[in-house]
């Protein structure tokens, strides 16, 4: 039987699918231009010289973070498990930069500056977890 949805359903839905595009084409920018996306994002021209490789490495994980917070869109009640997986990498790297800024390493402006892509991605998953785990008990979803 087709699971129907409901509107909480489908906010999940809609955030795992913002956080995926987002993550996938940030992605495939980083891949395919990588030196065009270095001079793209005015706060990494401040951490050192290009490193193109490196670049592409970044945008592997982004890649492989995003269509996995696609396939969990599809189904993110019966596929929780595949949007925690998803934004594992985006979380720890929102820390990380939570961590250079708490640290001293890089100052407040360069973390608002950001913070939209580094901390708003994990932020709408974990959103979209938090909806799927305080449901957790009406549905036959995870436990």
């Amino acid at each position: 039987m087709p699971q129907k949805y409901d509107a909480l359903d489908r906010l999940v839905q809609f955030l795992l699918l913002i956080a995926a595009i987002t993550t996938i084409a940030n992605g495939v920018f980083m891949l395919v231009q990588p030196l065009d996306w270095y001079v793209f994002v005015p706060t990494v021209v401040t951490t050192g010289p290009p490193n193109a490789h490196f670049i592409r490495d970044i945008g592997l994980a982004y890649l492989g973070s995003g269509l996995i917070l696609l396939y969990a869109a599809a189904n993110p009640v019966r596929r929780w498990r595949a949007a925690v997986v998803g934004g594992l990498w985006l979380t720890l790297h929102g820390l990380l930069h939570i961590y250079e800024v708490a640290a001293g390493i890089c100052g407040p402006a360069t973390f608002w500056a950001d913070a939209p892509a580094v901390i708003g991605q994990p932020a709408l998953v974990i959103v979209a977890l938090a909806i799927v785990y305080a449901r957790r008990d009406r549905r036959s979803g995870p436990h």
